[in-house]
């Protein structure tokens, strides 16, 4: 699930230059500039597409910590920040309902990036940066923020656990991450105020935790979920405040190695079914390659199944036009052994993140065999 791109760079100027700032869009008018998000950023990084030839130019001069297969990830511990990798995200997605059965999706995430500049009085060497979007099936609002590390700002603490970019703050009773309180805005048209829980075992991707991004490659992250996230909450929408309930998925991911050049971007998925099992399916796109699937499948009962390519069977239905870019939005997936066939629709089309790093992430409506809800991640169309 990651693609590290060389916007890195320009990341860190602009965190440096500002110590936190702020952009936001409604979703109304979205602007194309920097929309290559893997041309921008997403869940695995920031893009790389001008290394292959100045690799040692541009690259951090650091070494970093390297994702290897073996390493025991353990909780509460591995909830904390990693600082001695070069990035790391904390990311919640939810799918949510009010009491007219309007449905809603929510995303939250916190982007960590270490720099190989020293500490400061002011400033110590980790970056963040937040984003919040929200969907109601016909608007889409988003917010993107950065900070400074060490300045108070933004961080992660781990008694209670806390990870907050200026108000926006998700704020557990104690060490572990559950039951716990996601606050955040949206300029002042949006606010959110909502209360997680969840009953069963966190899930570790790929080997135990060790999660392959290509076929015969050493590049990888630290992968694990709460897929099994119970919501309840209100949200403060511009005509009036809602009560909703759902349910959210929490990913977790850290890693240093940076992807091919040859890397196009990613597609990923994230699904709540009906009959309570979870599913997270991810493809990697590279130039003159085959596209590399990987997931897992969380059955009802609550066996934990990897998935490799040759357990996937997944094509594009259709492709809509967003923001100037035709979309895979329409999935047919199968899952042959497990007995899985279903289809893949957005919740609303238009659910593009208008950031400094740009992406589309938003709800999705799954039919056939199994029924559901989720989330979908494109990058770098």
């Amino acid at each position: 699930m990651f693609e590290f791109l060389s916007k890195y760079l320009l990341l860190i100027l602009i965190i440096g230059i500002t110590a936190c700032s702020k952009h936001s869009d409604t979703g109304e008018n979205n602007t194309q500039e920097n929309s290559a998000i893997f041309s921008g950023l997403s869940r695995y990084s920031i893009e790389q597409e001008s290394l292959s030839n100045s690799a040692e130019a541009n690259a951090p001069k650091k070494n970093w910590a390297n994702v290897v297969p073996g390493y025991d990830i353990s909780f509460p511990f591995d909830h904390a920040s990693h600082p001695e990798f070069a990035v790391e995200w904390w990311y919640i997605t939810a799918n949510l309902t009010d009491t007219k059965n309007n449905t809603y999706a929510l995303q939250w995430t916190l982007f960590r990036f270490a720099s190989d500049t020293p500490n400061t009085p002011w400033a110590n060497t980790q970056q963040y940066m937040g984003h919040v979007g929200l969907r109601d099936g016909e608007h889409a609002w988003f917010e993107e923020r950065f900070a400074r590390g060490g300045v108070g700002n933004a961080g992660i603490s781990t008694e209670p656990f806390n990870a907050f970019i200026d108000e926006w703050q998700w704020l557990a009773q104690s060490a572990k991450m559950f039951p716990s309180t996601l606050e955040l805005t949206i300029d002042s048209q949006i606010k959110a105020n909502l209360n997680f829980t969840a009953d069963k075992p966190l899930v570790k991707h790929g080997e135990q935790g060790f999660s392959r991004k290509l076929r015969h490659s050493d590049q990888a992250s630290y992968y694990y979920s709460q897929p099994h996230i119970q919501v309840s909450g209100e949200l403060q929408l511009p005509n009036g405040i809602v009560e909703v309930s759902g349910n959210a998925w929490f990913d977790h991911e850290w890693t240093s190695q940076y992807m091919s050049p040859q890397a196009l971007g990613w597609d990923w998925f994230s699904i709540h079914f009906d009959d309570g099992s979870k599913l997270m399916l991810f493809n990697m796109r590279s130039k003159g390659t085959q596209d590399f699937w990987s997931g897992t499948l969380v059955t009802k009962n609550g066996a934990t199944i990897h998935l490799d390519e040759s357990a996937i069977q997944a094509e594009v239905v259709k492709r809509n036009k967003v923001e100037g870019r035709m979309l895979p939005l329409h999935w047919s997936i199968q899952l042959p052994k497990q007995q899985y066939n279903i289809q893949i629709a957005p919740m609303q089309t238009n659910q593009w993140n208008p950031g400094i790093f740009s992406y589309y992430e938003g709800g999705t409506v799954i039919s056939g065999s199994h029924t559901g809800v989720g989330f979908i991640e494109l990058t770098g169309y």
